[in-house]
């Protein structure tokens, strides 16, 4: 039996490597907006806990100190947006990526199953072929023995 060879075999291949590609930059995106959500959190609750500080040396009424501290609170804000707004990126880029690593899947998937189907057609026909020649050799057996009788 002819040993079963897909044609697009190397179409598939690179497929393949395309769908790796994009699982391992979808990885790198997902990373970086781990670490972009635990810099968000740490500032949002490095602003937090000066603000509750900040009630209770509100009592002591040094204008100075208040107004440092509400620079410093401004500037905390500040922060706090621009990393919102460097998560919101993050998340689209992630949502895009990862919206590209289905498609390519999908396209994997699809030479998949045709590679599959016509491996199973292969042995099909393989059989039906074997079947054929094992049944010429048995009628060419069964003519011999009649011929001998």
């Amino acid at each position: 039996m002819k040993a079963f060879r897909f044609s697009l075999q190397r179409v598939f291949n690179y497929r393949e490597t395309v769908e790796e590609a994009l699982l391992a930059e979808l990885a790198q995106i997902r990373s970086a907006y781990d670490r972009e959500m635990d810099r968000l959190n740490e500032i949002v609750n490095t602003r937090q806990v000066f603000r509750d500080a900040m009630r209770s040396e509100l009592a002591c009424g040094d204008p100075e100190y208040i107004r440092r501290a509400y620079h410093f609170l401004e500037d905390l804000s500040v922060q706090v947006q621009t990393q919102e707004n460097a998560v919101k990126k993050l998340e689209q880029k992630k949502q895009t990526k990862t919206a590209e690593v289905v498609e390519a899947s999908k396209d994997r998937k699809v030479l998949e199953k045709l590679r599959d189907t016509k491996a199973q057609e292969h042995t099909r026909q393989a059989l039906r072929e074997e079947q054929v020649f094992l049944d010429d050799l048995a009628g060419i057996g069964h003519q011999r023995k009649r011929q001998a009788s």
